[in-house]
């Protein structure tokens, strides 16, 4: 381990030999930080916080703190676990969990910009960015190689699915389709079809995306009737990723196409 003399470590962490660590960084003893990590000056890696291997974490972040819930009791033991390969920057947070046993958690290759925050139970996938100053509340779950533009704010309990673009300074309190583009408050913009290019959807997926996306926003069905109709034909893959969304529980229902003036519950 490579580590400057002014960080605070404790000898109770697990921490790989070829980890770098900067100037006044804490490790506390729950801490595992696998090969291949760079942690930066300044960072606080508080309790049981897992860090798979090859991460970044940049100067000023603070991760396994506290959740911010005012009936927390600080004797729980839970933490954060962080997958390989993911590049979290400058100033970033991330709360532990509320819960005993449990962990707020991110899977790999995930970027993280300055300022972010992930609160308690948290749960992402791969391949996300999220841009400067997102704030995804508590119990929020993203799903894989979404797209969240910077200043963004998620309210606790929605899920976002794969392949989502947001857009920067939208404020979101319902569930976000997969393949979908979000813009504002809680309205659905339409077909993320760049993001389904680059991650090499072929033509026929991509129309049947859009077809799906059709029945369920524009036919003006209800979102029982639309699926309802779904169930009448044969649909790919991909498609069927798309319904297979709006067929799993929601806490607060679902974002709806830009032209609809209210949203159904799920």
């Amino acid at each position: 381990m490579k580590a400057h003399t002014t960080a605070v470590i404790d000898p109770q962490a697990e921490i790989a030999e070829d980890v770098e660590i900067g100037a006044y960084s804490i490790i506390d003893g729950g801490a595992v930080i696998e090969s291949g990590c760079h942690i930066g000056s300044h960072v606080h890696l508080l309790g049981r916080v897992h860090l798979g291997r090859d991460c970044r974490i940049g100067p000023g972040s603070i991760i396994g703190a506290d959740p911010q819930a005012v009936s927390f009791d600080p004797t729980v033991d839970s933490g954060v676990w962080i997958g390989p390969r993911n590049n979290i920057r400058e100033y970033v947070t991330i709360h532990r969990s509320l819960y005993a046993g449990q962990q707020t958690r991110m899977g790999s290759d995930n970027f993280l910009m300055t300022g972010v925050h992930l609160g308690h139970d948290a749960s992402l996938g791969d391949g996300n960015i999220i841009a400067n100053n997102c704030l995804l509340a508590g119990h929020v779950s993203l799903g894989n190689r979404a797209f969240l533009g910077g200043g963004a704010v998620f309210h606790q309990f929605i899920r976002i699915g794969d392949l989502v673009m947001v857009q920067g300074l939208s404020a979101i309190k319902q569930d976000v389709a997969p393949f979908t583009i979000a813009a504002g408050l809680n309205r659905i913009a339409g077909i993320n079809s760049i993001g389904l290019r680059r991650a090499n959807f072929g033509r026929a997926e991509r129309n049947a995306i859009k077809r799906a996306y059709e029945l369920v926003f524009r036919r003006g069905l209800n979102l029982s009737q639309a699926l309802a109709e779904a169930e009448k034909s044969s649909w790919d893959e991909a498609a069927n990723r798309f319904f297979g969304f709006f067929k799993e529980k929601s806490h607060r229902g679902f974002c709806l196409h830009s032209t609809h003036d209210s949203a159904e519950k799920g």
